[in-house]
C-alpha cells in the first residue's frame, strides 16, 4: 500500500510539471520539464505490478494535469452550462478519466503484455513504439500530445514537415524509458543518447523556413469581442443585441479604408441569424461590406439543416461570400462532446431542455472546395478541429492545392484564462506540418496569423476590440511529406531503428 501512495504522489506531482512545460496560468511553458514530468511518471509505473496499482497512478497524473493546465474547466462549465460553480467544479473532476485516455489503453498493456524482456534495449525502444501511436490513435477531447511541447524550440524542429508531431512523442518517450532504466539498473547504453542527438542536430540543422513566395493574401480578421450574455441573447431573437453586433462587425469589416482586403474573416459563429444551405440572397450588411471594401467576406455563422426529421436541426458553418451571393461552405465535421453534441442517443433532448446552454448541432461530413478570386485554396476548420492532426491532413487532402487555413474559433467561455493560449499553441503544429499559414480568427481572442516555421504576426489579445490587417505569403500549392504519407514515415523509420537495435543487442 505504501508503495502505491508513493507512486500516486509521485505522478500526481509528474503531471502537473507535465501541464507547466504548456502554455499555463505561470507564463508560455518550459520545454524542459517535459523531461522531468515524463520520466517521472513512468517511473512510478515501473514500481508497481498489478492493474488496480497501474490504474490509479495514471489516475494520479491526469489528476495533475487537470488540476494544473486544465484548471478554467470548472469557469467553462458556470459559464457555458449555467451551473452553479460548486457542481461546475464537480463536474471538471470528471475530466480527469478522458484528458490523456490513451495512458488506460497503456495499463491494460502493461497488465497483459506477452512475455519478453521490456526492459532491454528492444524493449523500450518498442514501448515508445507502442504508446507513440496510443496517444495517435486514442481519441482526446482536447488532443495535446507528449511531443507537442518541442514547439518551443520552433523553427528548429525541421523534421515536423515530414513526420509530424509523433516523431517527438517516440524520441520524449524513448528517452524518458531509457532514463528511468538505465538509472534503475545503473548501467549507460550509448545507442538512444547517439539517436537522440542526431535527432536534435539534423532538426537543428534544417531550420523550417517560410516559403518563398510572390503572392500574397491581404486579410483583415475582425476580433469583434462580443460576449456571451449578447451573443446568446441575439441568437435567441432579441432585436438590440443583433442590431449591435451587427453594427460592430460592420464598423470593424470597413475600418480603415487605406488598406484594400482581398478577404474579411470573421469568427466561430459570428453572425447570429441562420442562413439556409441554398441562400440566394444575402442580408445587406454583407452587401455593403462587399461594395465598400471590394473584398470577399468569410464568416462563422449557423445553416439551418434541411432535414427537418433530425432533432440537430443546425450547422456550425463557416460561409463564403463573393459577389453578394454564397459561394461555399462548410460545415463543422467533428462537434465537441457536451458542447455542441451528446451521447445520450434518444436522451439528449430531454438534456437540452434541462440544460438549455447546451446545443446539438448537426454533423457535416468532408468540405466543399473553398477558393477566393485570386485562386488560392483553403480549408476551414472550425475550433477544435485544427487540433486534429489526421483531420487536417483529410481536410487539405479532400480536394487539394491549398495555400492556406483559417480556423474560426469561439473561446470566450473561457474567460481571461490559459485555454485561449493553450488552444493557439497546439493550432501552431498544423502550420509546421503542412507548410502553409493559419489564419486565426477569434471572437475575444487570442487573434492571429501563424506562419510555416512557428513565428506569428501581431496579436489581438483577450477583450480586445479591434481588427487585425495582415498582407500574408501565400506558399505555393504543394504537400510536405506529412500531408501526402501521415505516419507511414515515421514507421519505416522507427522499424529500421527496431531492426539495428534488434541486431546490436542479439550480437
Amino acid at each position: 500500500m505504501k508503495s502505491i501512495l508513493i507512486s500516486f504522489v509521485f505522478s500526481l506531482i509528474a503531471g502537473s510539471l507535465y501541464a507547466l512545460s504548456y502554455p499555463s496560468f505561470l507564463g508560455d511553458g518550459w520545454f524542459p520539464l517535459l523531461f522531468i514530468a515524463l520520466p517521472l511518471h513512468l517511473y512510478s509505473l515501473r514500481r508497481l505490478s498489478s492493474l488496480r496499482s497501474y490504474l490509479l497512478a495514471i489516475l494520479a497524473f491526469n489528476l495533475g494535469l487537470n488540476l494544473t493546465g486544465y484548471y478554467w474547466i470548472p469557469h467553462t462549465l458556470q459559464e457555458f452550462g449555467e451551473l452553479p460553480y460548486f457542481i461546475s467544479l464537480i463536474i471538471s473532476l470528471f475530466f480527469t478519466f478522458i484528458l490523456q485516455p490513451h495512458w488506460w489503453v497503456y495499463a491494460l498493456w502493461l497488465k497483459w503484455r506477452p512475455r519478453f524482456q521490456w526492459g532491454s534495449s528492444f524493449g523500450l525502444f518498442l514501448s515508445a513504439v507502442i504508446l507513440s501511436l496510443l496517444e495517435r490513435l486514442v481519441q482526446q477531447q482536447f488532443p495535446s500530445f507528449v511531443g507537442s511541447p518541442w514547439l518551443h524550440l520552433a523553427p528548429y524542429i525541421g523534421l515536423a514537415p515530414v513526420f509530424g508531431v509523433i516523431i517527438f512523442s517516440f524520441f520524449t518517450y524513448w528517452i524518458s524509458l531509457e532514463i528511468v532504466e538505465q538509472i534503475r539498473d545503473r548501467r549507460l547504453y550509448y545507442f538512444p543518447w547517439i539517436a537522440f542527438v542526431v535527432f536534435i542536430l539534423i532538426n537543428t540543422l534544417t531550420p523550417i523556413k517560410a516559403p518563398q513566395s510572390n503572392q500574397t493574401l491581404r486579410v483583415r480578421i475582425v476580433q469583434a469581442n462580443i460576449g456571451n450574455f449578447l451573443k446568446v441573447s441575439s441568437e435567441q431573437g432579441d432585436e438590440n443585441s443583433l442590431s449591435s453586433i451587427i453594427e460592430s462587425y460592420q464598423d470593424l469589416s470597413t475600418a480603415n479604408p487605406e488598406f484594400k482586403p482581398d478577404l474579411i474573416i470573421w469568427p466561430e459563429t459570428a453572425y447570429p441569424n441562420e442562413f439556409a444551405k441554398d441562400q440566394k440572397y444575402l442580408p445587406k450588411i454583407f452587401n455593403d461590406i462587399m461594395e465598400e471594401t471590394n473584398a470577399e467576406i468569410l464568416i462563422g455563422g449557423y445553416v439551418r439543416n434541411p432535414d427537418y426529421t433530425s432533432f440537430e436541426q443546425i450547422y456550425n458553418s463557416s460561409l463564403l461570400f463573393s459577389n453578394n451571393q454564397l459561394k461555399s461552405s462548410y460545415y463543422k465535421n467533428i462537434l465537441i462532446p457536451f458542447g455542441e453534441t451528446l451521447p445520450f442517443g434518444p436522451f439528449n433532448q430531454s438534456i437540452v431542455e434541462m440544460i438549455p446552454a447546451i446545443a446539438l448541432f448537426a454533423r457535416g461530413e468532408g468540405t466543399e472546395k473553398m477558393e477566393i478570386r485570386n485562386g488560392a485554396r483553403f480549408v476551414t476548420p472550425i475550433c477544435y478541429e485544427i487540433l486534429e492532426s489526421e483531420f487536417m491532413r483529410k481536410l487539405l487532402n479532400e480536394h487539394g492545392n491549398n495555400q492556406f487555413i483559417v480556423n474560426h474559433s469561439n473561446d470566450s467561455w473561457y474567460g481571461r484564462t490559459a485555454e485561449p493560449y493553450q488552444h493557439l499553441f497546439l493550432s501552431k503544429w498544423r502550420a509546421l506540418e503542412f507548410a502553409m499559414p493559419i489564419i486565426r480568427s477569434t471572437n475575444t481572442g487570442v487573434t492571429s496569423v501563424i506562419y510555416p516555421d512557428g513565428s506569428e504576426s501581431k496579436r489581438l489579445l483577450i477583450g480586445e476590440k479591434k481588427a487585425l490587417e495582415e498582407v500574408i505569403p501565400l506558399p505555393p500549392a504543394q504537400n510536405t511529406i506529412y500531408q501526402r504519407y501521415g505516419v507511414i514515415p515515421f514507421l519505416v523509420v522507427t522499424l529500421l531503428m527496431g531492426l539495428v537495435i534488434w541486431w546490436q543487442e542479439r550480437n
